[in-house]
């Protein structure tokens, strides 16, 4: 190499060197400048230490600037929180996200224009177990208020997701074996599949199945009408079990200060309509057998106000003529399933006095706790007929009235029919009363003075007691 290039080569090393170590100097000399501390945000505590996912986390520290666009919370080094809900910059509020289980995983924060992600703090996501459906009832309906039992629920009644295929339904209640939830408009689907889940954990699906026709019940445009302040009648017809049409009428009465719920009862018999308007009601129907020219004898038991006024039929008598009881004590109605051996009309005068101011035995019992009883194959409960029915809300505090009409170009029900029309009319229990040419209901300032329905004999038989509101 001659002398020139060699003069040459050593002037570009020389200037390389140079320019290097000036850039360095100066970069180094920027970082110099601000303190080690400033270039990263800082996590001095998270709380609480333990928790699930969905547990709000308070991160406190420092550097967090305030604009929560520009922090991410990363938690394991994988998963960043898709809910952050607050940031001061000393503060992040934080929902802690789904996939961890008895495990510690470390937390950092990264903001946007600082250099450096957070240092680490742990988390502990306590042990959580899935979900788990073991029973629902077999059927439901548009409405209903359905019993979802299992496991590994969560007590807080929004933690819960449950869903009826893709449609979310309300839970009403909650504990962690059991779940109450309104059920969803599901159309016109004859079966689906509930599923719960808690935050990322989904339980089994169970498989349930629409009654269609507790659905045309629950959604049908009814005709209502107030008789007054929290007595609402309704009336329909409409195809219903099958292309038939039936004739419905309805009393839904919220017991209050208002309206009282009450017994009645004359040795004489009189009309429904007549004996409810004489006791001062405003709404009612039908209620015991009564001896009628070549029935059996059935007489129920009755108690009005503390007073037995009818002890009712003593020697053998078929059991569903006399397995129900509506009680009411302190305006608060129940519908009693009778049971136990010997006549249960005995059984009925046994309910003590204090848990029942008024009693009337009937029958058969329809449902109980939305458990529907199987009914005896008799003509008296497979028979399209005219029906009068009784149904009492959980509470004690609401009482459907029906009636089912018959002939007229309408056709009754049987026995389970009843029960399932009362239960989508929002009752939890329901029974039976007399029915046929008996099946009447009054409604104050309604219909044909007061006679809302058309009894099957073309007029209104004589009774001997009724279930009323006044």
């Amino acid at each position: 190499m001659s002398i020139k290039k060699k003069l040459n080569y050593s002037y570009v090393v020389w200037l390389f060197f140079l320019t290097t170590s000036s850039l360095t100097t100066s970069c180094w000399s920027d970082m110099e400048s601000v303190p080690p501390a400033a270039l990263k945000p800082e996590i001095t505590t998270v709380l609480p230490e333990t928790g699930e996912a969905g547990t709000v986390i308070t991160i406190a520290g420092a550097r967090f600037g305030t604009d929560a666009t520009k922090v991410r919370v990363r938690f394991d080094n994988t998963t960043d929180a898709a809910e952050i809900l607050s940031v001061s910059d000393t503060e992040i509020k934080v929902k802690a996200p789904g996939g961890f289980s008895d495990k510690a995983v470390n937390i950092q924060v990264f903001v946007s224009g600082q250099l450096l992600p957070s240092q680490y703090a742990q988390f502990y996501y306590v042990e959580r177990f899935r979900p788990e459906i073991t029973s629902v009832p077999a059927t439901t309906f548009y409405n209903a208020v359905l019993v979802i039992s299992g496991i590994n629920f969560s007590p807080v009644a929004e933690e819960n997701i449950v869903k009826f295929g893709d449609i979310e339904a309300t839970v009403t209640e909650a504990s962690e074996t059991s779940l109450i939830v309104l059920v969803p408009d599901l159309g016109d689907v004859t079966s689906t599949d509930i599923t719960v889940a808690r935050a990322d954990l989904v339980s089994n699906a169970m498989p349930i199945d629409i009654n269609l026709d507790q659905n045309t019940i629950a959604k049908y445009d009814w005709a209502a009408t107030p008789v007054r302040n929290g007595i609402v009648h309704k009336t329909g017809t409409f195809a219903l079990f099958g292309d038939v049409q039936r004739r419905i009428n309805v009393l839904d009465v919220t017991l209050d200060e208002s309206n009282e719920l009450a017994i009645g009862f004359s040795t004489t018999n009189a009309s429904t309509v007549n004996m409810i308007a004489g006791l001062g009601g405003i709404a009612g129907i039908n209620a015991g057998y009564f001896p009628i020219s070549g029935a059996v004898d059935k007489d129920p038991y009755i108690r009005i106000d503390g007073v037995e006024v009818q002890e009712g039929t003593l020697t053998s008598v078929s059991t569903r003529f006399v397995n129900a009881a509506l009680t009411i004590n302190n305006n608060i109605a129940s519908v009693r399933h009778i049971t136990g051996s010997g006549n249960l009309n005995l059984q009925a005068a046994q309910i003590p006095f204090s848990e029942a101011e008024n009693v009337i035995v009937c029958g058969p019992i329809l449902f109980v706790d939305h458990n529907h009883l199987q009914q005896d194959d008799n003509p008296h409960n497979t028979s399209s007929t005219a029906r009068t029915g009784l149904g009492v809300s959980a509470d004690g505090k609401r009482v459907i009235m029906v009636t089912v009409d018959t002939g007229n170009g309408v056709t009754g029900v049987t026995t389970p029919q009843l029960g399932l029309i009362l239960e989508a009319l929002g009752a939890a229990s329901g029974m039976n009363f007399d029915g046929g040419g008996s099946t009447t209901m009054y409604a104050q300032g309604l219909g044909s003075n007061g006679l809302v329905n058309l009894p099957s004999g073309g007029s209104q038989r004589a009774v001997r007691s009724v279930v009323y509101v006044k």
